[in-house]
């Protein structure tokens, strides 16, 4: 059976606020981690490193543990090992991430330490991802770059229904996922200096590939993936893979929620003797994801504290769905003024792209890389948001003119009845239609190295960045009245003016008017918008002769911006129909003579300094600071930062760019003792950034200063069939120097997976968690710290053919990671209900691999 090389391990944003000088506990379970993961790259290290009377010799490398070997790809120089680099990186192969058992693209990243991953919010993406305190203010992942084989995904990981996670599958494509932290990310990426996490590909120079297929055991949903690749002739190689996948999803949707495909392809040739390459790639994703943005639960309260979550009544939010049989069909009122018919789809991109690579050592230590990629990118963002409140609440209330005197079934079983349960979704309802989001990137570097003496040497690296990147979206969000009486296949509501059911109707299949949510202000927007961002950039090393080297550099980016957009005015009222009867309901439409112009640019240089101390063969420490800068793109629209020809404004200028600065030290340690073989990394990182950015669901400017501080280790232990690997993250982190604590940041996450591995099986699971963490939005709630545990099993029956069982969830935990908040409070027993994406239950899978 070929076996897998086990690497070290390596996801609807919501207001970030703060609150409270948080004084969070290590929790016992965390406490426990800690000690594991003590050991592996220090108490080992100790022994190793205890007098003698004489120095140890460093092992020959032959002996020595593979560990930190891996050649760094990403935010480098792309020549030295992890050992030998002089920042923060994880390397996370695909098995490995496999058996991590994740459900969603936020949960393959959570293998990285230092990542704040606040939200799972579904397989789709939407998921906020934070880095080393930094919190995510309104959504998306502003300072964190996701890219593919070194280009980015999208310049922008923050852009509004659009963020960099909805473009991307990890699939047995993939060889590794390689993330870097902090440091260099200023200089060898453009808007992104908190992290770079960059999926690689296989590329065929190992020849073989696999044919799986999973089927849920407690859930429905199918998934076929397969790869393949290998030799064609000398010097020419080649990989292709995919996947198929089909089903109502973890929360059993009523309908096929999911339903899509990947396939990617790249053919190399290699040149100059193997001392370069020509690389051409391809890929095609089309998927259909659910996304999970707010699903419900009892809290209760003590204070300011949340002590414990429980099901409310008979709503489970491990497998809540806002979308059922029916609503997956819905109006909205489009661009043109007409009605029309869309379906509840999630989640769907549509990527078709086109790239690839050409590097080449001219002779004289002269390289040349460059990497080009063209994406034609569009997709739709189609969503029942969950706004709770009390049926009591909406009865009374005015709508549309008139005093609800009573709700109704819209439809189904129970259509004409009056609805009396204590709990009502009042929330958005959003169509919105990713027209253009499609880019051109190219990188081009080329690298020299100098002699200077003996033994040392100056290496020059210099490049020069562009993208273009479109961002053309439509939005339709109405609101939306539905029953909140169950864990799925909710039940659109009318409002009606008389009791039970008398009287005018005031809504139509629950709507409450079309384009119509959060006032008016945002449910019918239309923008055009192009940004482009050249960036050249410096890289200088030198290494002397002896134990030290120090390099630095520096990135100018010039972004330029051009296009506009369009608000929405009320017009005439539309009379829209359902079972019931029809209703006369507001209307918002976007016109021509409510328009932003956007015209204008921005440029800003980030630098970043460091050097590694080699103490010996198998422990390298380093130093680095650096600051990185980040242009804000289309989260500046509708905040008033232009003039009338599409200049910014000096609110404009101030808002138009973050700067992140970001300290740290680091130790990285490999070795062998007494049969056991560890490696470990420490880094101890300082962080600062200021803030300008507005959320437009609250229509509230953001201008904050963020700064924390903390320690992440990651180590791995191994000791003949059973291994240990996992990480332990202490972030302190304040706003404006006042101590106050960002929402959804805990004090401590940490990640525990032991294995046991023979030749006829292997088993494995996952412990990670949190501590507890501030609630966001209004009254600042402290909520309990939690973890969940996944499991895998393993047997191989045949040579190359395995059946496996993975669980997410193991202990169907109640429980959410990210800020949420109590969306109504005032309940009996000083409870309330508690809103966020919740981690999944239970879901089980079972899967069998053929690998050839």
């Amino acid at each position: 059976m070929k076996k897998t090389s086990k690497a070290a391990p390596a996801r609807a944003g919501r207001l970030q606020a703060t609150q409270g000088n948080a004084s969070i506990k290590l929790s016992p379970v965390a406490l426990s981690v800690a000690i594991a993961l003590g050991a592996p790259g220090y108490a080992y290290a100790q022994d190793a490193a205890a007098p003698t009377a004489a120095p140890a010799p460093a092992m020959a490398a032959a002996e020595a543990p593979q560990e930190l070997n891996e050649i760094v790809v990403t935010a480098s120089r792309g020549d030295k090992t992890r050992l030998q680099s002089s920042i923060s990186v994880n390397d996370v192969g695909e098995q490995q991430i496999l058996d991590f058992t994740p459900r969603s693209e936020a949960e393959v990243l959570r293998t990285i330490p230092g990542l704040n991953l606040q939200d799972t919010a579904g397989p789709g993406g939407n998921a906020n991802i934070g880095v080393r305190g930094i919190p995510v203010s309104t959504g998306g992942s502003e300072y964190v770059a996701l890219q593919e084989d070194g280009l980015p995904v999208t310049l922008f990981g923050d852009m509004q229904f659009g963020n960099n996670d909805y473009w991307l599958r990890f699939d047995s494509n993939v060889e590794r996922v390689e993330a870097v932290r902090g440091g260099s990310t200023s200089t060898y990426a453009s808007q992104a200096p908190g992290a770079v996490i960059n999926y690689i590909s296989k590329t065929g120079d190992v020849a073989g590939g696999s044919v799986g297929i999973s089927e849920g055991l407690s859930y429905d949903e199918t998934r076929l993936d397969f790869d393949y690749g290998g030799k064609i002739a000398d010097g020419l190689r080649f990989h292709i893979g995919g996947f198929l996948k089909d089903g109502k999803g973890p929360t059993d949707i009523p309908y096929t929620a999911e339903k899509g495909y990947q396939v990617k392809f790249n053919i190399t040739k290699d040149i100059n003797d193997g001392k370069g390459f020509i690389r051409f790639n391809f890929k095609r994703l089309d998927d259909q994801e659910p996304t999970y943005t707010s699903m419900p639960a009892l809290a209760s309260l003590s204070g300011n504290q949340i002590t414990s979550i429980n099901q409310l009544g008979p709503i489970d939010a491990r497998k809540y769905s806002s979308s059922g049989l029916y609503n997956q069909n819905f109006q909205i009122l489009n661009g043109q003024g007409t009605l029309q018919n869309v379906q509840m789809v999630g989640i769907h991109p549509n990527v078709t792209s086109f790239g690839g690579e050409f590097q080449n050592d001219f002779g004289a230590d002269l390289i040349v890389d460059d990497k080009f990629r063209w994406s034609s990118i569009s997709g739709v963002f189609a969503n029942q948001w969950t706004g709770e409140g009390l049926t009591s609440s909406v009865l009374g209330s005015t709508l549309n003119g008139s005093t609800v005197g009573s709700l109704v079934y819209a439809a189904g079983p129970n259509k004409g009845q009056v609805y009396n349960s204590p709990y009502v979704n009042n929330g958005a309802q959003a169509y919105v239609t990713m027209n253009d989001m499609g880019s051109f990137a190219n990188d081009l570097q080329i690298s020299r190295n100098f002699a200077l003496a003996p033994e040392s040497k100056l290496t020059v690296k210099g490049g020069w960045f562009h993208m273009s990147q479109n961002i053309a979206t439509d939005w339709r969000i109405n609101n939306a009245l539905l029953s909140l009486n169950s864990t799925n296949n909710p039940v659109p509501l009318d409002a009606f003016a008389g009791a039970n059911g008398a009287g005018a109707q005031l809504t139509a299949n629950g709507l409450t008017g079309f384009n119509n949510q959060w006032g008016g202000c945002c449910g019918g927007r239309e923008y055009n918008l192009t940004y482009v961002d050249d960036a050249p950039n410096l890289n200088l090393e030198f290494k002397p002769a002896g134990p030290f080297d120090i390099d630095g550099s520096v990135r100018y980016d010039r972004v330029q911006a051009s296009g506009s957009s369009f608000s929405p005015v009320q017009g005439a009222n539309i009379t829209a129909k359902d079972a019931l009867g029809s209703a006369s309901l507001p209307a918002y439409y976007t016109g021509s003579s409510n328009t932003d112009l956007v015209d204008y640019t921005v440029h800003y240089t980030s630098w970043s300094l460091g050097g590694l101390w080699e103490i010996d063969h198998d422990t390298t420490a380093f130093v680095r600071a650096s600051r990185g800068g980040r242009a804000n793109a289309d989260r500046m629209l509708y905040s008033g930062d232009f003039t009338s020809t599409g200049a910014l404004n000096a609110g404009g200028l101030h808002n138009a760019v973050n700067f992140v600065s970001q300290q740290e030290i680091g130790i990285k340690k490999r070795g062998e003792v007494n049969g056991i073989r560890y490696y470990g990394e420490s880094t101890l990182f300082f962080a600062q950034v200021t803030e300008h950015n507005y959320d437009f669901t609250h229509n509230l400017a953001i201008d904050a200063t963020y700064k924390s501080y903390g320690l992440e280790n990651d180590g791995s232990i191994r000791w003949g069939h059973f291994a240990i690997n996992g990480s332990l993250v202490y972030t302190h982190a304040s706003t404006d120097g006042s101590g106050n604590v960002p929402t959804a940041m805990p004090q401590w996450t940490y990640r525990i997976t032991p294995t046991y591995d023979v030749d006829a099986y292997e088993v494995g699971a996952t412990l990670n968690g949190q501590t507890s963490t501030y609630t966001c939005c209004g009254t600042y709630y402290l909520m309990p710290g939690n973890y969940f545990v996944n499991a895998f099993g393993k047997v191989r029956l045949y040579e190359n053919l395995e059946v496996g069982v993975n669980v997410n969830n193991l202990f169907n935990t109640l429980g959410y990671r990210g800020a949420g908040y109590p969306a109504v409070t005032g309940l009996p027993n000083n409870q309330a209900i508690f809103d966020n994406s919740a981690v999944l239950g239970r879901t089980v899978s079972g899967s069998i691999r053929y690998s050839f």
